[in-house]
């Protein structure tokens, strides 16, 4: 059996998000026995529409097991939060036919005090349709500076992640 056919090789699906909940993290027990959580939640974008109302986008967050009640006791409405997972299309059946929905599968959670970019990245820089390894650079390394907290023990109860298999 070659690497391929193992999963070793897989191609990489990450994706991270700074924002808030736009509700209270909610648990439900599946039918398999496992736990998960749901909550929505928004990224507010760096422009407006002409008309000057704030651009958002809204993700549904599926959060399993230990995270998923840890999401449970630390995702309110309104908490700031950076969510590290993967995309996932999930599909089901309604009485027009299938429907296809994009979540988000949250793999790490941490509550942050400030939205991440909070005046440390140019908001005309944000706005581009193509960022330079620069840009890239700027933001991971804001990105890393908050799990340089998490691994430095400064806020352990405001990070939500999964127990060791």
């Amino acid at each position: 059996m070659s690497l391929w056919e193992v999963g070793v090789l897989a191609d990489l699906n990450l994706v991270l998000l700074s924002g808030f909940a736009t509700r209270d993290a909610t648990l439900r027990q599946k039918s398999s026995g496992q736990v998960k959580a749901e909550f929505s939640f928004e990224v507010d974008r760096p422009f407006n529409r002409a008309t000057g109302e704030p651009v958002s986008d809204l993700f549904l967050v599926d959060v399993w097991e230990d995270l998923g009640r840890w999401a449970v006791d630390n995702i309110k409405e309104g908490t700031k939060l950076l969510v590290i997972g993967t995309l996932n299309k999930e599909s089901y059946s309604t009485r027009g036919g299938r429907e296809h929905l994009t979540i988000v599968k949250a793999k790490f959670i941490q509550t942050l005090d400030s939205p991440l970019l909070d005046a440390k990245i140019d908001p005309e820089e944000l706005r581009r349709d193509c960022w330079s390894p620069e840009m890239l650079a700027t933001a991971l390394d804001l990105v890393q500076g908050e799990l340089g907290k998490a691994t430095a023990g400064n806020a352990a109860s405001s990070i939500g992640v999964c127990a060791a298999n």
